[in-house]
């Protein structure tokens, strides 16, 4: 893997439209090559401490053995506290990890894309956590960040196109020959890039000879709008998904789809399950769309809160990650 200058600076306090928990900082994770530098913003969550012997599987709060990160990234025009993240990261936390969620370049309040003629590419998104992954590779970053001197990345829970940036970032370890994950979480991943193209030849007719198109999406505590060029979508569109059959079969994958996506094709659920066959679990939501919110009429049998006037389905997409993980 590429070498670079990678720091971490500690804030004080968050930006004021972020609210943490008591075991929770946010960081910048710097990196210069070349005379150029960028910052990833993201949260680290460090894990509850508790006395083994109390420890229980009823209650949900078994501490892991060994130091273990779990890495949470998030979709397109998203950020790190999105859809069920924060939750996720409390949950986790209790559990005996430490979580670190992260805003990719372009997106939340990391920074700008790197060339905004070519927009947030998978590209980037890979060398995006090719820096976050020096925190765990490299000792000093390790005792700074997370407050200890081992640690190893055991974890990744990755929402729609944070997934194929999961996937493929695998596919870059394994290559390197460095440690590899041992669980591999997709949530509403897209497998048939075709469908991508479609959609957003259904949103914006004219999008390929314009160039691209106009996105509204989380920046800096505000919703703005911004540019989607075509390298960007292109850039998704043509992974080759079926190669992710190769990443060794040390990695257990789980799968978690809401059966009513309006976005991702519920086929994409049982692709990943041949993909994966023989390691994978595959969690199906009713009446969850893409984002795991209820569709209109959802009668809500779980009383699950209402979020926005729908029925908020994370709180049960954190409730099956977490069954995951203590079964496999």
């Amino acid at each position: 893997m590429e070498k670079k200058h990678v720091t971490v600076q500690i804030q004080s306090a968050p930006p004021s439209y972020i609210k943490l928990e008591a075991n929770e900082k946010f960081v910048y994770i710097t990196s210069t090559m070349n005379g150029l530098s960028y910052q990833i913003a993201a949260i680290v969550s460090y894990p509850e401490k508790r006395n083994s012997s109390t420890a229980n599987k009823e209650d949900g709060k078994l501490l892991c053995k060994e130091n273990k990160l779990a890495l949470l990234l998030h979709g397109s025009q998203s950020h790190k506290n999105a859809i069920y993240q924060t939750l996720l990261a409390k949950r986790l936390a209790e559990f005996g990890y430490w979580v670190l969620r992260i805003d990719f370049r372009g997106q939340g309040d990391s920074s700008d894309n790197c060339d905004p003629g070519l927009g947030r590419t998978l590209a980037q998104d890979l060398e995006d956590l090719s820096t976050v992954y020096q925190t765990v590779s490299d000792r000093s970053l390790r005792v700074q960040l997370y407050k200890t001197s081992t640690i190893s990345l055991d974890v990744v829970v990755a929402h729609s196109r944070g997934s194929l940036a999961m996937f493929k970032f695998c596919l870059k370890l394994h290559a390197a020959g460095s440690p590899l994950p041992s669980h591999l979480i997709n949530c509403a991943g897209r497998y048939d890039g075709r469908g991508l193209i479609e959609r957003c030849t259904r949103l914006h007719p004219h999008w390929q000879a314009e160039g691209g198109f106009w996105a509204n999406g989380p920046r800096n505590g505000e919703y703005k709008d911004f540019w989607i060029p075509l390298s960007e979508t292109y850039s998704i569109a043509g992974v080759c998904v079926p190669e992710f059959a190769t990443i060794p079969q040390t990695c257990s994958v789980m799968s978690c789809y809401g059966m009513c996506d309006h976005i991702v094709p519920i086929s994409a659920a049982s692709n990943y399950a041949r993909l994966f066959e023989g390691r994978h679990s595959l969690k199906l939501i009713e009446n969850a769309d893409h984002n795991y919110y209820g569709i209109e009429g959802d009668p809500n049998a779980l009383g699950l809160p209402i979020r926005r006037g729908r029925v908020n389905y994370s709180p049960l997409v954190v409730d099956l990650i977490m069954e995951y993980l203590q079964d496999t």
